[in-house]
């Protein structure tokens, strides 16, 4: 039987006369946390609506669990997807408790049964204490706690979080973080989620959906999003980034002012002139080095300095070093560039 949770199938989604999404494929295996991302107005919000079913998809397939939810010939109602959904502002009842509103979607539930799931959901998200309190009663981020708990309480086939964690501060998002993702995997739940933060993405996600242009332009694991990113605007995105000039020299190799590297060419040509991808975590500072750089900008963050560092040609990197290296503007330092994925665009 196919593990398949979510299955988008050349989706395209027309709202006010505007192509918002088009050619959107995705499928989610069960039990599987994704999160979606792109630029402001990408059509994130746009793409968990249609899920959810909130308005219909102009063409395409939408299935969970092998079933058609949405394509031009069918349509199942909101109610009828068993689709749990938390957006931005939450949206817990006012008049009802904390307890009362974990209850609102266990109508099928016997009382015993309601209290025994609503209980598990508590202990595990650190709530069992404010259970008799209203929402203006408590922080925001137990109101974000009870919104998890309600959506969760009814077992959904899928959890939609809209950028959850938004309004928290850091610490207050990292334990969160840190709980709703233990829930999820402990009850085996699907999930996807939108965010605009890279660290939130790799911290809860198997897998990153990146939009652009309408449609999904990369979907793989943080890790490959992050050292493989299939576009500059994909490389910008995740992470800082630099670029220096390079060429491929021959058929597996390619040269820039730090050395000469291994790489596969894929479609470009030996002569062609690349712009490498460089991360802060690729340049070593090294005594021993043949290749040197002046430090030009420095910042200090704790453990370590990012410096940005200007070569002998102009060109500007970033380099993160331990912070015992304290190294002085203008200071003239060895460097190693250590690749271990070599990435590059056209110039």
């Amino acid at each position: 039987m196919s593990n398949t949770k979510l299955d988008l199938e050349s989706v395209k989604i027309i709202l006010d006369s505007k192509v918002v999404l088009d050619n959107v494929n995705l499928k989610i295996d069960t039990g599987e946390i994704v999160s979606l991302m792109g630029s402001s107005a990408s059509g994130k919000t746009s793409l968990i609506r249609s899920i959810a079913g909130f308005h219909n998809i102009t063409s395409g397939v939408i299935k969970i669990d092998n079933q058609v939810i949405d394509d031009s010939n069918k349509y199942i109602d909101v109610a009828k997807r068993n689709v749990g959904v938390i957006f931005q502002d939450l949206a817990l009842f006012p008049h009802l408790t904390v307890r009362e509103n974990i209850y609102f979607g266990l109508n099928a539930l016997d009382n015993v049964q309601k209290r025994k799931r609503a209980e598990k959901l508590e202990n595990l998200l650190s709530i069992e204490n404010i259970v008799n309190k209203y929402p203006n009663q408590i922080s925001g981020g137990q109101q974000q706690r009870v919104a998890i708990a309600r959506a969760i309480a009814p077992k959904p086939n899928l959890l939609l979080l809209d950028e959850p964690f938004s309004a928290l501060d850091y610490e207050l998002k990292d334990s969160l973080m840190s709980d709703i993702k233990k829930l999820i995997k402990s009850e085996n739940i699907t999930a996807i989620l939108i965010t605009h933060s890279a660290e939130e993405a790799f911290k809860m996600s198997d897998k990153i959906a990146f939009i652009s242009d309408s449609t999904i332009t990369q979907y793989s694991d943080p890790y490959d999003i992050y050292h493989r990113p299939s576009s500059r605007e994909i490389a910008n995105f995740f992470g800082l980034s630099s670029y220096i000039k390079a060429k491929i020299v021959d058929s597996s190799h390619v040269e820039c002012k730090l050395g000469k590297f291994v790489s596969n060419i894929g479609q470009n040509k030996v002569g062609d002139e690349v712009d490498l991808l460089i991360r802060p975590d690729d340049i070593i500072h090294d005594d021993d080095s043949l290749f040197s750089a002046k430090v030009i900008g420095k910042k200090f963050r704790g453990a370590d300095f990012l410096y940005e560092l200007e070569l002998k040609d102009k060109q500007k990197i970033f380099c993160y070093a331990p912070s015992h290296h304290n190294h002085e503007i203008n200071e003239v330092i060895g460097i190693t560039l250590d690749l271990d994925h070599l990435i590059f665009f056209d110039n």
